[in-house]
């Protein structure tokens, strides 16, 4: 077998993530002296009602024992003992459930450090800790590490490949290149973009073989049916399902399939549907339906009222200034107008009503930052939007929790509060299975066993906002 050789770019990028995260970790430690002390300390939440998300029922008055970042005991008050070194955290009356994965997410690279910094933030602030980085960069593989290892504050990453495009990948020689410098990076998974239909099948037998998921958009000229039979391991947008909905043979006047099958809308077959779930169930294929992506840009509330939403002010002005760019684009669209717009919003609600349950496996994702999806705030937008479209509370819960630990295939990890896990959680002030928004009333968030208390959240928020010129 021949030695693969990383590109010297790679190497240089991958170095370049070493210094970068260094810097983030000094900055964090300087700003709190006691972060180091806090990821490695013992702590007990006290008398909570604790959802573990490998059940649907609570566990009243109990007790979570952390300690080096894992949980070391879960049981009822009275019969867990609090060590004497534990920081206690007084949880009576309390819901603690394990923290939330954006499965659709982006990472910025190392080009500029503070706004990555931020970003990583923003998604702890909201109690997601861990994130499926479909922004792919060189410099991302070592950031994991230095992420996992407690050395910088931020989510845990999973992370994708850059997108894969017909100039980096134009034969399928190219494919199977692509792939194996992939996993000798140290990247988790194939990020699918623009690759040719040709290509398609190839990229997809070199990422089996590799063992290396696949995942994201399903490539222009790729039918939902093609990518399901090619073993797809995730689809991410929905993307597809409205164009499978659409009949063969159906006249479509020469128009476009359009943004996510818009320009189909008025074409599409709901009697098509159980079809396309059956084929999903069958391919094992996760869906990670993102809504918000489309909901914003279809949303009737004028552009000026969102931009003004409370969670803007923690995005760079250059980037609030894109979205309203863009915004103003798809308005301007032939395929995107008005009512096709909402039926598009309406008809993908009911896809994924329909892919949830007829068994279909779904994770939580919002695609942030994108199209006035804040990192971390965005996930809110997205569960209500998922409760809008027919999925319970709890439901929403599991496609945030123990969902995305199997999707990643390491469902001992995370996603469920149980010893063993990962120290990720959110302590909340009300039971977020009555109302999903009760998962905005933080009490605090803890992220690989560090503990932020909601008085340092707002602070550290209050600084992002000071920043980006919109405090």
């Amino acid at each position: 077998m021949s030695t693969i050789h990383r590109p010297r770019p790679l190497r240089r990028a991958a170095a370049l993530a070493l210094a970068l995260a260094g810097l983030l970790a000094a900055g964090a430690h300087a700003a709190d002296p006691t972060a180091q002390d806090a990821a490695a300390g013992a702590y007990a939440f006290v008398g909570a009602h604790v959802l573990p998300m490998d059940r649907d029922d609570a566990l009243a008055g109990h007790t979570v024992v952390v300690r080096d970042g894992r949980i070391a005991a879960l049981g009822p008050d009275g019969e867990v003992e609090v060590p004497a070194d534990a920081r206690r955290i007084e949880a009576e009356g309390r819901w603690l459930l394990p923290g939330l994965a954006e499965m659709h997410g982006h990472v910025p690279g190392p080009d500029d450090p503070q706004y990555l910094e931020d970003v990583l933030f923003l998604y702890v602030s909201n109690g997601v800790t861990t994130v499926r980085n479909m922004a792919g960069h060189p410099s991302h593989p070592a950031l994991r590490e230095r992420i996992a290892a407690g050395e910088v504050l931020g989510p845990r990453l999973a992370v994708a490949t850059p997108w894969v495009t017909p100039e980096r990948v134009p034969d399928a020689a190219a494919a199977r290149t692509a792939v194996a410098e992939a996993r000798e990076a140290g990247f988790d998974l194939i990020k699918l973009g623009t690759v040719a239909p040709a290509v398609y099948p190839a990229l997809a037998a070199a990422a089996r073989e590799a063992g290396m998921p696949f995942g994201g958009h399903i490539p222009d000229g790729v039918g939902l049916d093609e990518a399901l039979d090619a073993r797809q391991s995730s689809i991410d947008h929905l993307d597809r399902y409205v164009e499978f909905l659409v009949p063969p043979g159906t006249d479509t006047g020469g128009r476009g399939a359009g943004f996510f099958g818009s320009g189909w809308i008025g074409l599409a077959d709901p009697a098509r549907l159980p079809d396309a779930v059956a084929r999903t169930r069958a391919a094992g294929a996760w869906n990670v339906p993102t809504l918000t992506l489309v909901g914003h840009l279809a949303s009737p509330e004028p552009t000026e009222s969102m931009i003004a939403w409370p969670e803007m002010r923690y995005m760079p002005a250059r980037v609030r200034e894109g979205w309203v760019r863009a915004r103003g684009e798809f308005a301007a669209r032939e395929d995107f107008q008005p009512d096709a717009a909402r039926r598009l919003v309406a008809l993908r609600g009911e896809i994924l009503k329909a892919l949830h349950d007829g068994g279909a496996p779904i994770a939580l994702g919002s695609d942030a930052p994108q199209f006035f999806n804040v990192p971390g705030f965005s996930i809110h937008r997205e569960m209500a939007m998922m409760v809008d479209a027919g999925l319970t509370p709890q439901q929403v819960l599991v496609t945030g929790t123990r969902n995305p630990a199997r999707m990643l295939g390491t469902p001992d990890a995370f996603g469920t509060i149980a010893p063993g896990r990962h120290a990720d959680l959110i302590l909340v002030e009300a039971d977020p299975r009555e109302d999903i928004a009760h998962l905005q009333r933080r009490v605090g968030v803890m992220v690989g066993g560090r503990w932020l208390p909601e008085a340092e959240i707002r602070r550290r928020l209050d600084a992002i906002a000071a920043r980006t010129d919109g405090g």
